[in-house]
């Protein structure tokens, strides 16, 4: 897919025009489900901006409502994120590692302790989602 159909596909009234008001992205731990199957270990909970991102080049950054962070509630290594709108209706299934990760979803823990992974949040502490590439 090039780069022009993928921003079509997520922009105008493509995925961020869909997400609306109290979209969350979700973070888990453990092995990534098929689409759409159950969760496994929720780490942190992320509510989205109205709108819910930008595009730009082919990639989605997700914007979250709250500009400081989002705190995880348990801690874990993220493996997969998923996205969903307002009421938990599922919309799509992302793979996930830090910013130096091959994984769909960048997860950017703040003032993580050295030497651990860096997709790895603490309950309480403090995280932002990265860039998510889609189709690229």
């Amino acid at each position: 897919m090039n780069v022009l159909a993928i921003n079509a596909m997520l922009a105008g009234p493509g995925l961020l025009a869909y997400l609306g008001e109290g979209a969350r992205f979700l973070v888990f731990g453990g092995a990534q489900p098929a689409e759409g199957g159950a969760g496994t270990t929720l780490l942190a909970a992320a509510v989205l901006a109205l709108p819910a991102g930008v595009v730009e080049n082919g990639r989605l950054s997700l914007a979250q409502a709250d500009t400081a962070g989002d705190l995880a509630v348990a801690t874990g290594i993220a493996t997969w994120g998923r996205l969903e709108v307002a009421g938990g209706t599922w919309v799509a299934d992302f793979s996930m590692s830090g910013p130096s990760g091959a994984g769909q979803v960048k997860l950017v823990v703040q003032n993580p302790p050295e030497g651990d992974p860096e997709a790895k949040l603490y309950q309480g502490g403090t995280f932002f989602i990265g860039e998510v590439v889609i189709g690229g």
